[in-house]
């Protein structure tokens, strides 16, 4: 279970960034974990080859995070390389390694049990991940999700950050679409407000919250 403290701090992450620049432009900003996305369909595709080597320079100052669809998406010996946290849309398969779970709150819902031993936290998203629609913000019921970090995204943005988080209290929020001038180009502008948006959230919180936690990305 999360180490729970008396401050609250919901983490950030920023998604699908494909350069070195908007990796350290995000990281300035305040972001707590960077995401590069190397599903072969997304928009915001990067190269597993260009991910590493982005990641590798950007470790020293935030946690990367390596977004996958399946498990197929990169071969299992690249994987082992990778110097972070790997977040899938899968239960099963893959390496002997942590992962955070990425699926839709009615999947989450219908599981009974943790599907996997090796998961290390829970990214809850929109039925249709990636496309960046809204959904009704809240918490997974079984009670054993309530074991493991809550990250939540889809559809998320600088102007409905606060509601999300005063509804579902998560331990960290994702953003990928939600902080972009256009389809897979991040406006930094935007990912500025959100992060100060986040930040400005946890004044409405109560610090006896279920996601008062000190883990941090880089633990996972």
């Amino acid at each position: 279970m999360p180490n729970r403290s008396a401050k609250l701090k919901t983490l950030v992450k920023i998604c699908g960034l494909r350069s070195i620049d908007d990796a350290m432009r995000a990281t300035e900003l305040g972001a707590d974990a960077v995401g590069f996305v190397v599903a072969p369909a997304s928009p915001r595709r990067i190269s597993f080859q260009d991910s590493l080597a982005i990641a590798q320079l950007v470790l020293a100052s935030v946690t990367p995070v390596l977004v996958l669809r399946h498990w197929s998406d990169v071969p299992t010996q690249e994987l082992r390389l990778w110097p972070g946290p790997i977040q899938v849309y899968e239960f099963v398969g893959g390496p002997d390694r942590k992962r955070i779970l990425g699926c839709s709150i009615e999947q989450l819902n219908q599981l009974q049990e943790c599907p996997n031993e090796h998961i290390s936290a829970l990214l809850v998203d929109a039925p249709n991940a990636g496309a960046g629609e809204g959904w009704n913000w809240q918490r997974p019921k079984p009670p054993w999700t309530s074991q493991l970090p809550l990250i939540l995204a889809g559809g998320l943005s600088p102007e409905n950050v606060a509601t999300a988080i005063s509804q579902a209290c998560p331990w960290a929020v994702d953003v990928s679409s939600g902080v972009e001038s256009s389809r897979g180009v991040k406006d930094f502008k935007m990912v500025k407000d959100f992060i100060e948006n986040t930040q400005g959230a946890q004044k409405n919180i109560d610090a006896s919250a279920k996601n008062a936690s000190t883990i941090l990305f880089n633990q996972l």
